[in-house]
C-alpha cells in the first residue's frame, strides 16, 4: 500500500471510532435521563409512603385513645355534637 492509502485507511478508522463513541454516548443519554426520572418518581412514592405510615400511626394512637381514654371519647363526642353537657356518654368498665 502506498502512503496515501494508509493515510485514508487511518482517517476512515478514526472516523469510524468517533462514530462508535458518539453512538455509544447517544444511546446512554436517554437511559441516564430515564434513570433520573425513575429516581424522582421513587422519591415521591417514598415520601407518600412515609406520610401514610405517619397517618397510620396517628390513627392507631387515636384508636388506642378510644379504647382506653374515657375523657378523649367524651371530648370527641362533644366536639362532634353527638352528646350534650351532663349527658352520660358511655359506661366504661375498668
Amino acid at each position: 500500500m502506498n502512503k496515501l492509502s494508509k493515510y485514508i485507511v487511518t482517517i476512515i478508522s478514526v472516523m469510524f471510532g468517533c462514530m462508535l463513541v458518539f453512538l455509544a454516548i447517544w444511546s446512554i443519554v436517554p437511559e441516564v435521563q430515564d434513570k433520573a426520572r425513575l429516581e424522582r418518581a421513587r422519591d415521591r412514592l417514598n415520601d407518600a409512603i412515609l406520610k401514610k405510615k405517619k397517618e397510620i400511626i396517628s390513627l392507631r394512637n387515636m384508636q388506642q385513645d378510644f379504647t382506653s381514654d374515657h375523657e378523649f371519647v367524651e371530648y370527641i363526642l362533644h366536639q362532634n355534637r353527638r352528646v350534650w353537657e351532663n349527658e352520660t356518654v358511655f359506661v366504661f368498665e375498668d
